[in-house]
């Protein structure tokens, strides 16, 4: 078996189910990636940060530009559609991170309603017990 990379990082151990590859770096970290994706960017030569972003970017604006074909789309909706998907996107992703905090603040409704104490419960919670909140200690006891 050739040696494998993703960008500059070098393919310890990879497994693929249905639509979703596994991957396991040299360095121990694992990244999840689609099958679609993973397909796309293994390669079996390094390729810096640029070259990578590239290889997974064009071809998902290839496939975006082949929809808004497919349907039309006016060149004067491409701004339009441009906003929407980002609102779109920002909005799934806070509500993903509204979940995450539901953890800590079971009555949160908005991510606006995270405080810092409750940033700092999360941090505490994290980090080892030798370094310090970098919000300080608690003077209120």
């Amino acid at each position: 078996m050739s040696t494998k990379y993703v960008g500059e990082k070098e393919i310890k151990n990879y497994h693929c189910e249905e639509n979703i590859c596994e991957v396991e770096y040299l360095d121990n970290k694992i990244e999840i990636l689609s099958k679609i994706m993973f397909d796309e960017i293994v390669t079996e030569e390094k390729c810096d940060a640029t070259t990578l972003r590239d290889k997974r970017v064009r071809p998902v604006v290839a496939q975006v530009l082949g929809v808004m074909r497919l349907w039309g789309l006016k060149t004067s909706e491409v701004g339009y559609f441009s906003a929407l998907l980002n609102q779109s996107l920002m909005n799934n992703e806070n509500e993903a991170l509204k979940h995450l905090w539901k953890g800590v603040v079971p009555t949160l409704e908005t991510l606006d309603d995270v405080s810092l104490v409750d940033v700092d419960l999360i941090l505490k919670s994290i980090l080892p017990d030798d370094i310090p909140s970098p919000y300080g200690e608690d003077t209120s006891k």
